[in-house]
């Protein structure tokens, strides 16, 4: 089985939590069927039969895929710069 990417995974997951916040808030047969879509797309991309395993498949990829920047770096004290007054 071929492995999705995390781009994949990440638009899935964002589909899923829109629609069942959407379905949650106004719920209808458009927002069910958002709901029950998503939930195929995820199911489809993880290869499992539900969302709570879709979920922890799709975390465990992004997990593996995920790459951490360095923040920016502390600017260093110039000379005369002093936090302690006299």
């Amino acid at each position: 089985m071929l492995t999705p990417g995390p781009q994949d995974l990440r638009v899935a997951l964002a589909r899923y939590a829109d629609a069942r916040i959407e379905d949650d808030r106004r719920p209808n047969a458009a927002t069910a069927r958002a709901v029950e879509d998503a939930t195929r797309t995820l199911c489809l991309l993880t290869g499992t039969p539900d969302v709570p395993q879709a979920i922890a498949i799709a975390d465990s990829v992004l997990a593996r895929h995920s790459t951490v920047l360095p923040g920016p770096r502390p600017a260093k004290p110039r000379r005369g710069d002093n936090l302690q007054t006299a």
